[in-house]
């Protein structure tokens, strides 16, 4: 299998379980992915730089590692990185002011130790921020993945290394959040009154989950999970409460459709299968 700096490291894992060990190595803080419950949350979402930014290393040592289980590397990605994020770090402490920034600050080391994935929490807290707003994220690694989300809403972001456990990421809103516009209407592009028609045409090819009774973000973790053992000319039949909006961009980035049917108040049907060419 060829790999490159955008691989996600659930894509790894799934093509090699003896990638889990030769990552942990890497750095302490991937030893979280040796719990299945962080692992399910946190490999979809992070690539191969993403964690690099986590660990506090370059993509080559994740390469250099990763070759000795027989993946294959993209030589050209490693170095397309390294003058993209230069070239984008040059600018960045232009964009804030931490003396006269409104900041939010958020600690989440105490949830993260105990297991507790602080996505939720920080989408609240920037939930009703204006232009201009920063929050300030306490962690101990770089959360690449969620600087990738927040990205997409509108975030800059400037990161500081305090201590070896102590990072500070300052997210920055700079322009007007047009990701719930844009969610709104895939939604309402997804919705059909003929999915039953749609999942006869899979016939024997269905993998059928009903997440309604799961606390959140499970859902979400679950459908994802499902998806990274679906074989591409599968589909994934999904009893849901509601569509979760915060899957919709995932769906998106790993080629997925999705189609859904409201049955009722707290019952949807959701239909996801892959883009074949």
């Amino acid at each position: 299998m060829i790999i490159s700096a955008n691989t996600k490291i659930s894509t790894i894992i799934k093509a090699n379980s003896l990638s889990i060990n030769s990552i942990a190595e890497i750095n302490s803080n991937f030893g979280k992915l040796k719990n299945p419950v962080l692992r399910r949350v946190l490999a979809p979402r992070v690539t191969i730089k993403m964690a690099a930014k986590i660990g506090g290393v370059d993509v080559q040592v994740f390469f250099d590692k990763l070759k000795k289980l027989g993946f294959e590397i993209d030589n050209n990605s490693s170095d397309l990185i390294k003058n993209s994020d230069k070239e984008i770090n040059k600018n960045m402490d232009n964009m804030f002011d931490l003396e006269n920034d409104k900041i939010t600050v958020l600690d989440v080391r105490e949830g993260l130790a105990k297991g507790i994935d602080p996505f939720g929490e920080i989408m609240t807290a920037i939930k009703d921020f204006s232009d201009g707003e920063v929050l300030k994220i306490i962690n101990t690694f770089e959360p690449a993945p969620i600087i990738n989300v927040l990205k997409q809403k509108g975030f800059v972001s400037k990161v500081e290394h305090i201590a070896e456990k102590e990072i500070h990421t300052y997210l920055k809103k700079v322009v007007e959040d047009k990701s719930d516009e844009l969610n709104e209407k895939a939604m309402n592009e997804a919705k059909t009154d003929d999915i039953d028609s749609v999942v006869a045409s899979f016939k024997e090819k269905i993998k059928e989950i009903d997440v309604r009774d799961l606390e959140m973000p499970q859902p979400m973790v679950t459908i994802l999970e499902e998806l990274v053992n679906l074989p591409d000319d599968h589909c994934l039949y999904v009893h849901h409460k509601k569509i979760p909006q915060f899957l919709l961009p995932q769906l998106d980035e790993r080629s997925y459709i999705f189609l859904s049917k409201e049955i009722d108040v707290d019952n949807t049907k959701m239909l996801i299968f892959k883009k074949l060419d």
